[in-house]
């Protein structure tokens, strides 16, 4: 069992860590964490009580029993929540200096990041549906995320909220799949691959006239690929984007096995009627189950239709990166109801996800131990032992 002394030095440490890449007390004075030092020492201690709340699985009455017992700080549960309240913004800068300095050494290095996009919802106590939503930006060259961001129910998926700089290449699923937030990409020099529906992109030949998906879907044979050059549209307000494209990208149809088909088509219908639509499925949405479409604004002297196939695959490890998240640390068990109070939670377990990658990061990178101690290797009498 590990002593109090021994915790405590691990904790010196971490603050040593972090404040190498933020000052603590100075960010929660500008940012009104720690604006009275009564109860509460200083930022060090203030993170600590977020911590304990947060990745630590505390309720605010435990969090507030267990520093006093530990002279951590001597405050009641309603103190502790009113401190935490006030230190979301605070720690979304301790957060956002992590990801900065995690980012910035491998960045300057590389000229095309492959860079992994997707969003994870979460719920309050009691409710059905999304109330927060975590942002997320992962590379998989660093096998770790380099942007985080926050949001309420209405902060929709996009590319827009991910910074980009020349040369990047970003994976996103269907709820990528909008041609203002894919312009956004071009416009910044970067490429995208993002998987599209049907409907999800106004898509026109280079001719102008609307794709047609029955023309693409007939002739395919299963595992067969096709690409095509297609112009995107946005309507717009009152359609007046309709005619206008705002830039020419890469459809590649390939159409999926009759195994994997078949479950596309049940999984399309069950997800239809869970959300209760009003009007019938249309035939085409069963029969563009039968197989994965990409549009990518890569060229195709770049990367090959199937090497943009192979690409978007690697989409899972962002998935993995989400389910460490939800099972390692629990970030889906949200307790808080308040909406700051919730932000620090979830801040605070994004501040100890982002310590856990340093650290592993750190490990991988380190060198093998060169030790030559060569350990007594005398055989053991098993039975005598």
């Amino acid at each position: 069992m590990r002593t109090t002394d021994s915790i405590e030095t691990d904790w010196q440490a971490l603050i040593s860590r972090l404040s190498q890449s933020i000052d603590l007390d100075a960010t929660a004075r500008e940012t009104g964490a720690l604006v009275r030092r009564r109860c509460v020492a200083d930022a060090a201690t203030l993170l600590r009580l977020a911590l304990a709340y947060g990745p630590g699985g505390m309720s605010l009455r435990s969090a507030a029993a267990w520093a006093g017992m530990n002279d951590v700080a001597s405050l009641s549960d309603v103190a502790l929540l009113k401190r935490l309240r006030g230190a979301a913004d605070w720690l979304g800068d301790i957060a956002g200096a992590l990801v900065e300095e995690a980012s910035v050494g491998y960045s300057l290095t590389q000229a095309r990041r492959l860079r992994i996009v997707d969003g994870s919802s979460i719920s309050r106590p009691g409710s059905a549906g999304t109330d927060w939503r975590i942002h997320a930006t992962y590379e998989p060259a660093l096998a770790r995320f380099t942007h985080l961001e926050i949001s309420d129910a209405h902060g929709g998926e996009a590319f827009s909220r991910v910074p980009l700089r020349e040369g990047d290449l970003v994976l996103g699923d269907r709820a990528y799949a909008r041609a203002p937030s894919l312009e956004k990409v071009v416009s910044a020099g970067a490429d995208f691959i993002v998987r599209t529906g049907w409907t999800s992109v106004r898509l026109t030949t280079l001719d102008g006239e609307l794709v047609d998906w029955s023309a693409i879907y007939e002739p395919m044979q299963p595992d067969e690929v096709r690409e095509i050059d297609v112009l995107a549209e946005h309507s717009g307000r009152k359609l007046k984007g309709r005619g206008k494209p705002l830039f020419q990208a890469r459809l590649i149809v390939k159409r999926k096995d009759a195994q994997a088909a078949e479950k596309s088509e049940k999984a399309a219908r069950r997800s239809h009627q869970r959300r209760r639509y009003t009007q019938t499925m249309q035939p085409m949405t069963i029969t563009a189950a039968g197989f994965v479409m990409l549009l990518t604004s890569i060229p195709a002297k770049e990367m090959s239709a199937d090497e943009v196939l192979e690409t978007y695959r690697l989409r899972w490890q962002v998935e993995l990166a989400f389910k460490r998240l939800k099972s390692g640390l629990g970030i889906h068990k949200l307790p808080a109801r308040d909406e700051r109070l919730s932000r620090s939670w979830l801040t605070a377990h994004l501040i100890v996800a982002l310590m856990i990658d340093e650290a592993v990061t750190d490990v991988l990178d380190s060198p093998p131990c060169e030790d030559e101690t060569v350990l007594d290797q005398t055989p053991v009498d098993v039975a005598a032992a």
